[in-house]
């Protein structure tokens, strides 16, 4: 991980292709914890149009630190890990300097995800948690399909292609 007090931040571009300098709201977001401030502020300069840059490889590692530090997990967090590592592909490529901590982080979240004190997950943290563990696992078109598909578009599926309906118990079977 790159430390929050390194000058190349000032340096990094985000997902404007311009600079932006993630160390003061990722030290915010270790700090203070998340607001929805904080996060709007992350999303809208770390993916913008499905663009990514160094930044936002920057950011990984400690968008998933503040995960395993915070009580509550955020939805916010695994999902904007999971943009960032789907765009990578097609965007500038990480910085050396990076590389490391991007991918520790990624390789970690299965991990951290399942030590979390936190089993009080909606639909929402479950889509992008999925996601993300995917992703880690180098699963990329099951990682898509996990970020995409809610509640009713997996029953829908369930129903039209396996032929599955829920029973008195509300759990789908055959």
């Amino acid at each position: 991980m790159l430390p929050l007090d390194d000058p190349r931040w000032k340096m990094y571009k985000g997902g404007y292709r311009c600079e932006f300098d993630a160390s003061g709201p990722l030290q915010r977001l270790l700090n203070d914890g998340a607001t929805e401030d904080l996060w709007s502020e992350l999303w809208d300069e770390l993916h913008h149009q499905g663009d990514v840059d160094a930044a936002s490889y920057a950011a990984v590692p400690y968008l998933l630190e503040s995960a395993r530090r915070s009580p509550r997990l955020d939805w916010n967090a695994f999902a904007l890990i999971f943009t960032i590592e789907i765009r990578r592909p097609r965007n500038p490529p990480i910085p050396d300097e990076l590389a490391d901590g991007y991918f520790r982080a990624l390789d970690a979240i299965p991990a951290i995800v399942g030590a979390h004190p936190d089993r009080d997950w909606n639909e929402l943290l479950t889509q992008s948690i999925v996601a993300c563990i995917a992703l880690a696992r180098g699963q990329r078109l099951l990682a898509q399909a996990y970020s995409e598909l809610d509640q009713e578009e997996a029953k829908a599926w369930l129903d039209a292609r396996m032929g599955y309906e829920p029973d008195e118990d509300g759990e789908w079977q055959r």
